[in-house]
């Protein structure tokens, strides 16, 4: 093709639209009435658990957006204790091992009990991370027989944070004009905060939006049009380091030029 000097090629316009729905994924109450802790050790063997639930976390379909940071949550009632001093739990995820271990507690009290765990990394992130259908094991036993009682047992995960100071939650990698949107949610009390950032060495400066609290409403977590180097994120936190704040859906409209 013969070009006039100064001419230059413009490229075709490509126009792309990624989406990702992860949600919360929740075992809903495992235990439906009271059970007594009848066990003074770890029992061994998965078939031995006291409770056992298969959960799937979706993964993004496509390999340009990218989570970074998984949570779980975990709820057990402690009714009574009786003469026990100690309640322990331990959560496994596929196998009763060291690596798989997702929660390993110690209470000395009764009542609600709740904590979360982030995964960035390792094992356990690399397993709920796949896609796969995956299940998890809930061990029980206290420091006195037939004495500790429980009843309710519940585990949430999603695509989210524990966190109380800023993680990284998901990326999205793209060269060119970006058009995000997304959602969140929290599994319990307290007030998330979000925000979206272009991958810099100079982060403190490359905020593109913010949110704070619960994100339901599309207009409400739309990140303005914003033309992205290689990679952007979303990070967040949560005021309370019990709570899972989570994504629960996210689009992004991303145009390249081919």
């Amino acid at each position: 093709m013969l070009k006039l000097a100064g001419e230059f090629e413009v490229g075709r316009e490509k126009i792309e639209l990624l989406t990702y729905s992860p949600g919360v994924k929740d075992t809903g109450d495992l235990e439906t009435s009271t059970k007594t802790i009848v066990v003074t050790a770890e029992a061994s063997g998965l078939v031995n658990a006291d409770y056992s639930a298969s959960l799937t976390l979706p993964k993004p379909s496509d390999v340009r957006l990218a989570v970074k940071s998984l949570c779980a949550r975990l709820s057990v009632n402690i009714a009574g204790l009786g003469t026990a001093t100690h309640v322990y739990c331990r959560v496994y995820v596929d196998a009763q091992d060291a690596d798989h271990r997702l929660f390993d507690e110690d209470w000395t009290s009764g009542g609600a009990k709740l904590d979360a765990v982030d995964k960035v990394a390792g094992t356990i992130f690399d397993l709920l991370n796949d896609g796969n259908p995956h299940t998890f094991y809930f061990f029980f036993w206290a420091d006195a027989a037939n004495q500790a009682t429980i009843d309710t047992v519940q585990l949430w995960e999603g695509v989210g944070t524990c966190a109380t100071v800023w993680q990284d939650i998901i990326e999205l990698q793209h060269k060119g004009l970006v058009w995000w949107n997304t959602q969140f949610a929290r599994a319990g009390t307290g007030n998330p905060t979000h925000k979206g950032y272009i991958v810099t060495t100079f982060s403190s400066s490359s905020t593109f939006a913010r949110w704070t609290g619960q994100v339901y409403e599309p207009d409400s977590g739309r990140i303005p049009l914003f033309l992205c180097p290689d990679k952007a994120r979303i990070h967040g936190f949560g005021s309370v380091s019990t709570d899972l704040n989570y994504i629960s859906n996210t689009i992004a409209v991303i145009r390249s030029e081919q």
